[in-house]
């Protein structure tokens, strides 16, 4: 039943966002900046937790909506949900490969061309997004966090 699977998931993932969060209150302090290096553990937490509740939500709409499905019958939104969780899984994995590689630039926008499509955006969306996300990603981790990216082939244009 999907309401089952959506507590399911609700549920672990408000529970690695906790782990995460009881994790990094061990990291330590560095006095010469307002934030430690334990700021993005906990903001990726608070994203599980907000994603756990909106899962949990939109099982509980979805309930309330359709009538009961039998469990057997595989349905094509079903379907497209498994491809779709790996798909996504490839292409962190793929990201993870390529990012020595190409550098973050051209691998982030080459997940994100890649990504948009399988949440159900639009070509143009995938390639406005491709354009902007890792200009605004670099300005976060370089400037604002002071995170060194890899530059890969654009080594050379590297500011």
């Amino acid at each position: 039943m999907q309401i089952r699977r959506d507590l399911i998931v609700g549920a672990a993932l408000t529970a690695l966002a906790i782990a995460m969060i009881i994790q990094t209150q061990g990291f330590p302090r560095i006095r010469a900046m307002p934030y430690g290096p334990d700021l993005f553990p906990r903001i990726i937490a608070g994203g599980l937790i907000l994603s756990a509740i909106g899962i949990v939500m939109e099982g509980l709409r979805s309930l309330r909506i359709k009538a009961a499905q039998d469990d057997t019958q595989v349905s094509p939104t079903s379907a497209y949900g498994a491809f779709a969780f790996v798909a996504i899984a490839a292409l962190v994995a793929g990201f993870a490969l390529l990012l020595p590689v190409m550098g973050f630039h051209i691998a982030a926008a080459l997940v994100v061309l890649l990504a948009v499509p399988i949440f159900g955006g639009n070509i143009l969306l995938a390639l406005v997004l491709a354009t902007v996300a890792p200009v605004v990603l670099h300005y976060v981790f370089y400037s604002l966090m002071r995170v060194v990216l890899p530059w890969g082939w654009l080594t050379p244009y590297a500011w």
